[in-house]
């Protein structure tokens, strides 16, 4: 075994807090730059840990990068349940996908270049990964259908999958922009006409 480079002590630490360090260090890594350019070694250095210990836990970069997309799906999904219900009881539903659609801003411009990365990985991104993708956008549609009262027919299908693909397509532009606050309005305002678009005459109900 060749001796190693890093010298560092590594931190001593039970497998539970051992693996949610690494988790923690490479949740940044994977948010600050593209998934190509982030190295399992990379991130057992940050984790002051050993490459091999990374991959006893994750197996592959793949695999870890599927744990941090799996994880970021559930924040934003919990984000978006709590911005929910903070609205009021007479909230509409136009104020619900308006509410959405900031939340889903908000969590871009944390992690912008490795969001924008996620997007253009699309059909090119590990087994885990795409996934991972598939599982989120499907609660992202059953969770649209459920709150516009749509029903389970191949229209509001294809026309809540359509909504959430312009969604990030224009969110892709707005971050090539740089994320600007003053441009979310306009953006917010041209996925809820998506949206009321393709519905077509039921729109949002309000």
């Amino acid at each position: 075994m060749p001796p190693r480079s890093d010298r560092r002590p590594r931190l001593r630490m039970d497998p539970d807090e051992r693996r949610r360090l690494i988790l923690d260090v490479a949740r940044r890594e994977f948010a600050a730059r593209p998934y190509e350019e982030v190295s399992l070694s990379a991130i057992a250095r940050a984790a002051r840990a050993s490459e091999a210990l990374v991959h006893k836990y994750f197996s592959t970069k793949g695999r870890l990068y599927g744990q941090i997309l799996s994880l970021d799906a559930a924040d934003l999904a919990e984000r978006t349940r709590l911005a929910a219900e903070a609205l009021t009881d007479d909230a509409t539903v136009r104020d619900h996908v308006r509410t959405s659609v900031g939340v889903y801003l908000d969590f871009i411009a944390e992690r912008a270049r490795g969001w924008a990365a996620y997007q253009m990985l699309a059909g090119h991104e590990p087994s885990e990964a795409a996934e991972v993708r598939r599982r989120a956008r499907e609660a992202s549609v059953d969770a649209l259908r459920t709150l516009i009262g749509g029903a389970d027919d191949a229209r509001t299908t294809f026309a809540l999958w359509g909504y959430l693909g312009f969604l990030d397509t224009v969110c892709l532009e707005w971050t090539s922009r740089g994320c600007l606050a003053s441009d979310r309005p306009a953006l917010t305002d041209a996925a809820l006409g998506c949206l009321e678009g393709a519905l077509g005459a039921t729109g949002l109900g309000c």
